[in-house]
């Protein structure tokens, strides 16, 4: 079997973004200050060494088996890109700040200010295509409950 993916770069994930993204989103002034601050601080990024990842690593698509299986299910999102692109996602959404030097360390990440850069970027990514498919559902309660964590998750790390 063969998969027809192309590598995408930060670049190309942040045009696909502002390409289908809805116009009330484009035109959000806070999002708009996320989008111009992560085209400054595009990531660097090794087409070499790209990766499968799943595109949607949130809570709702991870299924927990009887015998404590845990499976990654609904793979209509994936990419290849970034392994941080799904990182990025877990740890923004999901594990506290203070725990991350120690989920990275587990996991054989570096906790150091490449991988931190990488994860806030891929990490504000990751909201925006949340809000993105909650508006497109037309669920404004998750899609701004996004938007609120958003501007929690810069505050919290500021690092541009």
């Amino acid at each position: 079997m063969q998969l027809d993916y192309h590598i995408e770069n930060p670049f190309d994930l942040l045009h696909e973004w502002e390409e289908n993204a809805a116009y009330q989103l484009r035109e959000n002034g806070f999002l708009q200050d996320v989008v111009r601050d992560l085209k400054r601080h595009l990531p660097e990024f090794r087409a070499e060494i790209a990766t499968i990842v799943h595109g949607d690593a949130r809570h709702s698509n991870f299924v927990i088996t009887t015998s404590g299986l845990i499976y990654l299910v609904d793979w209509d999102s994936v990419r290849l890109t970034d392994r941080m692109y799904d990182v990025a996602q877990i740890l923004s959404h999901y594990i506290p700040l203070a725990h991350w030097p120690q989920w990275l360390s587990y996991y054989g990440y570096k906790n150091n200010d490449l991988v931190l850069d990488k994860i806030y970027w891929y990490g504000q990514f990751s909201y925006l295509t949340q809000i993105s498919k909650f508006f497109d559902s037309r669920d404004m309660e998750h899609a701004n409950r996004e938007i609120y964590e958003l501007r929690k998750f810069r505050e919290t790390l500021h690092r541009y």
